[in-house]
């Protein structure tokens, strides 16, 4: 049912249900913003809802969490470890140039792929290829001869979003709003402890991670680090970093006028021109399933076809269903665990 609902977009159906263009600018595009990068007016209604009948059905969906570490220690890290004591290898700074195919009695295969090894290219062999990309990734990889399948071709149709991430350092605590002396002093971190929304910013999602990640963030005789992410990011992409940090900066100063009183004492600026696939209604039906036409290669990632949105989480529940159609040949079961059951 909800799926059926990705041609309209979630202010349409707000509105079609009584709800009002003022809760949806003060409540509801803070909120898509921060899933999807786009307002209210832009994002399927599909997206969304899916959330929203998560939280419903899921009690541990609805918290808020940050990691305890950076996400190399959290995540990264782990998955390494998880693979690597299994006998498999992780190989970087080997760009994918090309994938070798051929067809057999009317069957693609695919025979190998083309990597960067140095200063020249190594052609690998497999028995599976498994392509776990972003849109502007995939969009590279595959060759145009297979742009004659739908499946292929119809992942042209979806585009990337673009968000820049600011963090920016002070010398004091911006969110801490009761005590000057507080808010000042550097014995230790003072402020919101939590994930913070607002509708007055063009960030509508930021947090002090010296409080909400103090493992790796806080620093002593250092106060707040705020990480703001600018949603739409369309405007900023083409800016300097400079004159980004400085915008940043006068919209805290807006939201927690007392930081006047701060000074930021660092800033760094990271842009992605190619984020996130853009939810938009309609494009649901473009995302590609895990299996292919090419009988030797899948594909992996939060934009292809799963029940949940384009995020960490949509990109797990792909990586196994990835699994699951790899592994249907020989009658091995891949089951979703934990909040994401399947």
């Amino acid at each position: 049912m909800i799926r059926a609902l990705d041609p309209i977009s979630f202010a349409d159906w707000f509105r079609s249900h009584g709800g009002s263009q003022n809760s949806l600018k003060r409540m509801w595009d803070p909120i898509a913003l921060a899933l999807g990068f786009i307002d209210t007016e832009q994002i399927s209604a599909r997206c969304m809802l899916t959330i929203f009948m998560m939280f419903a059905s899921k009690t541990e969906a609805s918290r808020l969490n940050m990691l305890a570490g950076s996400p190399d220690e959290s995540i990264h890290k782990p998955i390494l470890r998880y693979i690597e004591e299994r006998g498999a290898k992780v190989h970087t700074r080997c760009q994918t140039r090309r994938i070798l195919f051929e067809e057999q009695n009317g069957q693609t295969q695919v025979t190998g792929i083309l990597v960067a090894n140095g200063e020249v290219d190594e052609a690998i062999a497999a028995d599976i290829y498994l392509a776990a990309c972003d849109i502007p990734g995939i969009q590279r990889l595959l060759p145009s001869e297979w742009r004659k399948w739908k499946e292929f071709d119809n992942i042209y149709k979806l585009e990337a979003v673009p968000v820049v991430t600011v963090q920016l350092r002070f010398d004091g605590w911006v969110t801490e709003l009761h005590s000057a002396e507080q808010r000042q002093q550097l014995d230790h971190a003072a402020g919101m402890d939590n994930l913070l929304y607002s509708a007055d910013a063009d960030f509508s999602c930021f947090a002090d991670l010296a409080l909400t990640s103090p493992q790796d963030y806080y620093r002593e005789g250092q106060g707040s680090l705020m990480q703001v992410v600018l949603t739409p990011g369309d405007p900023f992409v083409k800016m300097s970093n400079e004159d980004v940090a400085q915008h940043a900066l006068k919209q805290i100063h807006d939201l927690f006028p007392a930081s006047r009183q701060l000074n930021m004492t660092w800033f760094n600026v990271v842009k992605l021109a190619q984020s996130l696939y853009r939810e938009n209604p309609g494009m649901d039906p473009y995302r590609p399933p895990q299996k292919t036409p090419v009988s030797n290669f899948f594909l992996a990632g939060s934009y292809t076809q799963q029940d949940y949105i384009d995020s960490m989480e949509g990109a797990t529940i792909s990586g196994k269903q990835a699994a699951a159609a790899i592994l249907q040949p020989t009658g091995y079961q891949v089951k979703g665990t934990g909040l994401f059951k399947y």
